[in-house]
């Protein structure tokens, strides 16, 4: 039986909307999509109870009063709803062990939500200057390499060091919570990925790979089969709920 994940989207003039890359990059790894609304937070329980597995995707930024700082002058576009249902998902998902795989705006949300904080705009706040993280490349190009951290999740699933990935972000991780490895960071040292300690499958990226996993990039293609493969467990054999 094939596992069901459950896709967040936004919203662009009345319209639920997501990349086409998510949805065929689930399938091609042997997943079901199914996209999750916002003005769902009273029913969270019950909706991750019919998935397994959830991913957060990319999209607008992290609206600065979940990390109890002022908007800076460089925000992009912020969406309250969205953060306001992701981050419900996120806490109910953790407490069911639900394999959680996060995308750029997905790691940095998974981030928040355990307490971290963010650089709202690496190009004017982070410490020295960055490479570009918003390439003028098309989506399914790499741009930068990163540096993988040998023996953790991430470099078990790639298999390699040091990878070349896509990037289209400009905002990025700033403080980490101790409950997170930090497993992968660009030359700049942004860091580009993180996975949770004592915990099933927690891991996200701050790259795009669902873009390079459907143009058959095979860094790519194994993170989506190794979050399907997770989900696929626990259909299989299930999962502990973490007690609060």
């Amino acid at each position: 039986m094939k596992p069901i994940i459950g896709v967040t989207m936004t919203t662009n003039n009345g319209q639920y909307c997501i990349n086409e890359a998510y949805v065929k990059s689930i399938i091609q790894a042997g997943g079901i999509p199914v996209n999750i609304p916002f003005g769902v937070e009273s029913d969270v329980d019950q909706l991750l109870d019919g998935i397994d597995g959830l991913l957060l995707t990319g999209g607008v930024d992290v609206h600065p009063h979940f990390f109890d700082e002022e908007p800076h002058i460089k925000i992009g576009h912020i969406m309250l709803e969205r953060d306001e249902v992701e981050l419900m998902l996120t806490e109910a998902a953790l407490k069911k062990t639900l394999p959680i795989f996060g995308i750029c705006r997905g790691i940095q949300l998974l981030n928040v939500a355990l307490g971290g904080t963010l650089y709202q705009d690496i190009n004017s706040q982070y410490e020295q200057t960055p490479i570009l993280h918003q390439q003028n490349a098309r989506r399914r190009e790499a741009s930068h390499f990163i540096e993988i951290t040998k023996g953790s999740q991430l470099h078990e699933i790639v298999g390699k060091e040091k990878i070349a990935v896509n990037s289209f972000h400009h905002q990025a991780l700033k403080k980490v919570p101790e409950i997170f490895e930090i497993t992968a960071k660009s030359s700049d040292g942004i860091i580009e990925a993180i996975e949770m300690k004592d915990y099933p499958y927690c891991v996200a990226v701050q790259w795009h790979p669902e873009e390079m996993a459907i143009a058959e990039d095979e860094h790519a293609k194994n993170l989506f089969k190794s979050f399907i493969d997770a989900c696929k467990s626990k259909v299989e054999n299930g999962v502990g709920v973490i007690q609060s």
